[in-house]
């Protein structure tokens, strides 16, 4: 571990911060929006908002995925308002103009253009878009490298838990009153586990609790006590991408930043299509829900803490908060800040 000290207290809620994160990361970073199973027919769509970009992501007639901007290349308004439905083509509610299920413009009903418009050039924004694990990705960034080497060896310890059998059970959303940096860092480590967690306290044996950092991703690791199948593994990718093993089934989560000082936590649970839906929600997804609530107890206090200016940095343990220390150095990489301390 090569830092001994937290991130200071301002990068938690600074607006410049914040806006330096979206141009820098953001921005750049293949980002978990949604579920394969959404998208099942050619023409169905989703529509999402990402730090504050309007995004359509839709099947075309191949039952390939596209992804656009969600604005109209006439005057900037939505090309589509609901958030999931089925088309043939995308019309935009304004003033008509229609585009195809690969973006491209197709009509402008009325608009007598001038003698220097060329519909060839006035197809929705494109953004890259690729499907993991029944779940779709996007990055903003059409320069950007591919998911598979996004992911790397990230995929094949995902790949280790995660099987085709494998259905939605349920989708939980939070939106949290806290810099999503608050988040990740206490998701990074397993020292807070005895006094924040109880229930998972009594099924691992938290002293044990081992990472392991490495190409932008972090392994967690921690023994079952004797009698218990619960918890065992976990993972992170930068900057906002999770799973967690709980139980029969496995849990997909992603910390989205809102503002410097909001976030929203998504998670997916999914379990094997052979377990009861009951029974599995009265272990494994009241276990995910408990932890979480337990969680964000705790966080909105540590951000407001954090923004009231009397505490600016801490040290952090070289056994249990590696993970913190590797999620710090690798943000100020990707912001080009590495020796701000």
């Amino acid at each position: 571990m090569s830092r001994t000290k937290t991130l200071s207290s301002d990068f938690y809620h600074s607006s410049s911060v914040f806006n330096q994160e979206t141009e820098s990361i953001f921005k750049n970073e293949w980002l978990w929006v949604g579920r394969s199973d959404q998208l099942t027919t050619s023409g169905s769509y989703i529509t999402t908002d990402l730090i504050n970009y309007p995004i359509i992501i839709v099947r075309d007639n191949s039952n390939n995925l596209k992804a656009f901007h969600n604005v109209c290349r006439h005057r900037a308004a939505k090309v589509i308002s609901n958030k999931e439905g089925v088309c043939k083509h995308m019309i935009c509610p304004y003033h008509g103009w229609k585009y195809d299920l690969n973006g491209k413009l197709m009509d402008t009903p009325k608009f007598y253009a001038n003698d220097d418009f060329e519909k060839d050039r006035h197809s929705l924004f494109e953004i890259s878009v690729a499907e993991r694990f029944g779940l779709i990705f996007i990055n903003l960034n059409k320069e950007s490298k591919s998911l598979d080497k996004w992911f790397g060896g990230f995929e094949k310890i995902v790949s280790n838990y995660f099987t085709d059998n494998l259905i939605l059970h349920n989708e939980l959303r939070f939106d949290v009153h806290a810099n999503w940096k608050t988040y990740v860092d206490n998701y990074q480590e397993g020292y807070h586990i005895p006094l924040v967690h109880p229930q998972l306290n009594r099924d691992v044996v938290w002293q044990e609790y081992k990472l392991e950092n490495m190409n932008e991703y972090s392994v967690h690791s921690v023994p079952d006590r004797a009698n218990s199948n619960q918890p065992g593994s976990f993972g992170w990718h930068f900057p906002n991408f999770i799973f967690n093993i709980y139980g029969r089934g496995i849990v997909f989560q992603r910390i989205e930043p809102l503002k410097p000082k909001w976030c929203r936590v998504v998670y997916n649970l999914f379990r094997p299509s052979d377990v009861d839906a009951e029974d599995f929600e009265n272990k494994e997804g009241k276990y995910q829900l408990e932890v979480s609530l337990e969680d964000q107890k705790l966080i909105p206090e540590i951000q407001q803490n954090l923004q009231a200016g009397i505490y600016n940095e801490g040290p952090l343990s070289k056994k249990y908060e590696t993970g913190v220390a590797y999620f710090h150095d690798l943000y100020l990489t990707k912001l080009n800040l590495e020796n701000k301390k």
